[in-house]
């Protein structure tokens, strides 16, 4: 018999001496002997490929089936040896399915166990309950590897899990909506009771009849809102709503009635106030008995000059303790008097269209003063001295002087403050015993006096501070009113003035072109109706815009309107200032169609869209003349007329 040798391997040399030996038995040994019977068939033995796929497909562990596949690689064919790999790696998939199973279930029995829903008697309960069912939903989402079957006992308990949160929820949310109605009722009717007793024994006030309408409506929302509760539950707060109604009604009627009362009586009071200012308007000039005048005084012009009639003119003095609002660029001041005897009292209001101070950086304060120790000799006899440049928040009065007392220990006053913008300390050195060194308020700072005034600098090289005066010359308007002793009759007008020396004259008559001017005007104003008409009256403030136009003839015209009352209520009134001429020097007055007229013109009031006829007058100035020749600012006042019922008088300032 011939062999072909087809592989060196243990495997195969043992099988082929296992069928060697089978041959010789079948023939018998030594060259004799007789067979009993036919041979019987060899056992074929399994092949390296059989071998080691029944390994794979047993093996417990990847590296054992993969160490399968190694131990015949080199005894099979290529071919043989990619489907072992490829077993080898089913193998593998196997048992990583096999091991995730194994642990999706173990997550599995972990999420059910921590669901618990034997008592869900308390929200802590059924919110720890609702995360348990979120991670058990969440295991039963990521056991991809665990059969429908046995996932089927978890979606049964989370179902079954699911269903008793939500019951137990319910429950509680009603629980819970049932006490916060019942204590919504409880507050609201506690308020509404309160409410109620601040109605009871007066006259109630509007804000007391709010509250209670207000604390009612809350209950009556309460009741609304309290769906969880029984019909009994909510019987004594309907019955107390219901009850509520009739004492309202009656405290409401209560309050009508003094509201009424009161209408009248203010009614009354502005028909009286409206009937005396409407008597006692007038425009500004007149002569003798008719006088209505006002400007700064001749002689002390920080006061206003009022003329009434014959009578001497009263000046008023600035009050500082009552503030007025400024218009645009126009300063707001109150100027007040009440003379002896029995001549009433006097108020004006001013807006001045004064300038701001400026401050100039200087030289150090050693290099402008000699110091001696460091300290100036006496500060009123130092060179350039001012009032302006003397200041300290211990100098705090508005007016008149303010002493200081020498210590029992001290040789002198000792006042921090500040000189010419340099801060420091001022020292007083009282002129005697007897004598108190004092401050006085002079203009824009104070004067020093009752002793030798020094100062020391804290810092000698600090640069000195240049202050320079606010205008001292500047144009200003406003209205007066003057109220008898016995308040039984009201004057009233209105004036414009240049404060100072110059009076801001221009000079345009070759002046081509127009300017418009805005700004702010104020007056006063009565509406009497003895008929049933408006009675209205009190102060106002508007608006003004003018135009003017110069040419050969220069003229002008403007109107007055945004009106709002004293008691800051908008009035929808409009006043027109007719066409007037412009003289050379500013003056406004005259008719520019007819040169035989030369005095104030005429003004139109309207009131809601109603113009009233011409009457009435309007004068003023153009002032300070600019750079370009164009007056800077324009002040004047106007009269009107509003049939026989309406009464006005204004004045107005405003800028180009």
């Amino acid at each position: 018999m011939k062999f072909r040798e087809k592989s060196t391997s243990k495997f195969y040399a043992f099988a082929m001496a296992a069928v060697f030996a089978l041959v010789l038995a079948g023939c018998g040994g030594g060259g004799g002997g007789t067979a009993a019977g036919p041979d019987p068939e060899p056992t074929p033995m399994p092949t390296p490929y059989e071998t080691a796929l029944e390994a794979i497909t047993a093996a417990d562990t990847p590296e054992a089936a993969q160490a399968a596949y190694d131990a015949v690689k080199d005894d099979v064919t290529a071919t043989a040896g990619e489907m072992l790999q490829a077993a080898v790696d089913a193998r593998v998939a196997e048992l990583a399915k096999m091991d995730r199973v194994q642990e999706q279930k173990m997550a599995l029995m972990t999420a059910a166990g921590m669901v618990d829903t034997s008592d869900l008697s308390t929200q802590e309960a059924v919110d720890a309950a609702r995360e348990a069912i979120v991670a058990l939903r969440e295991a039963l989402d990521a056991a991809d590897d665990v059969s429908d079957a046995d996932k089927a006992m978890y979606m049964s308990q989370l179902d079954d899990a699911v269903a008793a949160v939500d019951e137990a929820q319910g429950g509680i949310d009603t629980a819970t909506r049932r006490t916060n109605q019942m204590e919504a009722l409880t507050s609201a009717s506690g308020t509404l009771q309160a409410a109620l007793a601040a109605l009871s024994g007066q006259t109630p006030t509007k804000a007391q009849l709010d509250a209670a309408n207000m604390a009612l409506t809350a209950l009556s929302d309460a009741l609304m809102g309290a769906e969880d509760l029984t019909d009994t539950e909510k019987a004594p707060y309907q019955r107390e709503a219901d009850n509520a109604a009739a004492p309202i009604r009656t405290a409401q009627a209560a309050f009508d009635d003094a509201e009424e009362a009161a209408e009248n009586a203010r009614n009354m009071a502005m028909m009286a106030t409206a009937m005396k200012l409407h008597a006692g308007i007038s425009a500004p000039g007149g002569t003798g008995d008719t006088t209505r005048t006002a400007a700064y005084d001749t002689t002390d012009d920080s006061m206003i000059a009022v003329t009434i009639g014959s009578v001497a003119a009263v000046n008023l003095s600035e009050d500082e303790d009552m503030p007025l609002a400024a218009r645009g660029e126009w300063a707001g001041m109150i100027f007040t008097a009440e003379p002896e005897g029995e001549a009433g009292t006097y108020e004006a209001h001013v807006y001045s269209h004064i300038g701001d101070p400026t401050v100039t950086e200087g030289a150090a304060f050693s290099t402008a003063y000699t110091l001696t120790d460091g300290e100036t000799g006496d500060v009123t006899a130092l060179t350039g001295h001012a009032t302006s440049r003397v200041a300290s928040p211990s100098f705090d009065q508005s007016a008149g002087t303010k002493e200081f007392e020498k210590g029992d220990n001290q040789e002198r006053v000792m006042i921090a403050g500040s000189y010419q913008g340099v801060s420091g300390t001022y020292y007083c050195t009282p002129t005697n015993a007897t004598t108190n060194c004092r401050a006085t308020v002079a203009d824009m700072g104070f004067t020093l006096m009752g002793g030798t005034w020094s100062f020391k600098p804290s810092n000698p090289a600090q640069k000195l501070m240049d202050t320079s005066a606010a205008d001292e010359s500047y144009a200003s308007y406003g209205w007066w009113l003057h109220k008898s002793e016995d308040g039984s009759t009201y004057t009233a007008s209105a004036f414009h003035d240049y404060r100072g020396t110059d009076a801001g004259t221009v000079a345009i008559a070759d002046l081509r072109g127009t300017a418009i001017y805005t700004g702010g005007a104020a007056g006063k104003y009565a509406l009497h109706s003895t008929t049933g008409g408006m009675n209205d009256a009190g102060h106002f403030t508007a608006d003004v815009s003018l135009t003017a136009t110069f040419a050969e003839d220069h003229t002008i015209e403007g109107t007055v309107s945004n009106f709002v009352g004293g008691d800051g209520e908008a009035r929808d009134w409009s006043v027109a200032l007719n066409s007037s001429t412009v003289a050379d020097a500013g003056a406004i007055a005259g008719d520019p169609e007819d040169s035989t007229d030369t005095g104030p013109q005429m003004t139109v009031w309207t009131i809601g869209g109603n113009a009233a006829d011409a009457a009435g007058q309007w004068s003023g100035d153009l002032r300070e003349e600019g750079d370009d020749g164009v007056p800077g600012i324009a002040t004047g006042t106007f009269y009107a007329e509003f049939g026989r019922d309406g009464k006005m008088v204004g004045a107005f300032g405003a800028n180009k």
